[in-house]
């Protein structure tokens, strides 16, 4: 049963990281009349989906520590894994935060700003962190989800 759930919470993580990727975000920057709106609504609902990872991350951790083969190598790369997608969802966070500081000293000429101008320059190497961590964080959603999924339960304890 916690591992039916554990997939479930990946799954949900990984449902909400890729609805904000491939949805939200394009979505706003293709409809909303200025970058500067968009970047707004974007900045909004990530960090909704930082929390929601954040929250995630605590909630599988602590049911993965209750569930059963607790000293298998599988164990350690699901708890390993959960904790580096939760470390990235906290860094993302942060960079997220240092995104919104640079975008209100711009204001709405951020986009605008051709790419040498250190505002504009250090926002772009901010966003290509924050897209790397949400990244890092979807591919190793799937690759817990499969992993968990697939495997018997005799390798890992019936969890």
């Amino acid at each position: 049963m916690n591992q039916k759930i554990r997939i479930a919470l990946l799954s949900f993580w990984l449902g909400t990281m890729a609805f904000f990727s491939f949805v939200v975000a394009p979505a706003a920057f293709g409809v909303l009349p200025t970058q500067h709106l968009a970047g707004q609504v974007v900045s909004r609902t990530l960090g909704v989906a930082e929390i929601i990872g954040i929250v995630l991350g605590a909630i599988l951790v602590v049911l993965l520590l209750f569930a059963r083969g607790r000293k298998s190598r599988i164990f350690f790369f699901e708890l390993i894994t959960i904790a580096l997608m939760t470390a990235a969802m906290v860094t993302s966070k942060m960079v997220s935060g240092w995104m919104h500081g640079l975008r209100v000293r711009a204001g709405e000429t951020l986009y605008t700003l051709p790419a040498t101008d250190p505002i504009r320059s250090s926002f772009d190497q901010l966003h290509q962190v924050s897209v790397g961590l949400t990244g890092f964080a979807m591919l190793a959603a799937i690759v817990l989800i499969v992993m968990l999924a697939g495997r018997k339960d005799a390798l890992y304890g019936n969890a």
